[in-house]
């Protein structure tokens, strides 16, 4: 009887900690990964970046990676209409303080009424980054996830910036627009992002 009664409580003893454990691993992984995007307007990109940010929105939301990004049109509006063809959640971090301002293609819309600061609030929202060609906007905040390390790839041309001259780890750019430099993004992307982000 006594050995049949330690059996028992040995297996609710497992079970339990299996479940405590189980439920510790699930609070360490609890939030979606978010990638930022980034890059320019329809009249500050070109129609190469826009399908290859298409194709990219396309393969995050397969991957069930939820999207961040300003929310407006061009890459922006690229990125969010890939991701809905394959039922990805986008995110509209905007600089205005309107929920409208922002394409078809947004789920949630965040307005931060911060103008060119916005850019702040999308770096450190986002796990890691990926930048289409863009302009002067673009530029700044490339620079500004530099400076605070989170894992960046620049996807273009990017014509405005020496890339040679960033020399970090978590950084690199794919020059070639090509669906081979989407999964190369993608993987170094997943590679990079930190398994515990403060």
């Amino acid at each position: 009887m006594s050995l049949g009664l330690g059996k028992l409580k040995l297996r609710r003893f497992i079970k339990r900690t299996l479940i405590i454990s189980s439920n510790k691993n699930m609070e360490i992984n609890s939030h979606k990964t978010i990638v930022g995007i980034i890059g320019g307007h329809s009249h500050n990109t070109n129609q190469q970046a826009l399908s290859l940010a298409e194709k990219t929105g396309e393969q995050l939301a397969k991957l069930g990676i939820t999207i961040a990004c300003g929310g407006e049109d061009g890459i922006m509006e690229a990125i969010c209409k890939g991701a809905k063809h394959c039922n990805g959640t986008t995110i509209a971090i905007t600089k205005s303080n309107k929920k409208g301002d922002v394409n078809r293609y947004v789920d949630y819309v965040i307005p931060t009424s911060l103008d060119l600061a916005f850019m702040n609030v999308l770096a450190w929202s986002s796990d890691a980054v990926i930048a289409f060609d863009g302009r002067f906007g673009t530029m700044c905040e490339i620079g500004l996830i530099l400076d605070i390390g989170r894992p960046l790839v620049l996807l273009g041309k990017h014509e405005l910036i020496h890339t040679e001259k960033i020399r970090v780890q978590n950084f690199v750019h794919f020059e070639e627009y090509s669906d081979e430099n989407i999964q190369k993004a993608i993987d170094f992307v997943i590679q990079h992002i930190p398994k515990n982000i403060s």
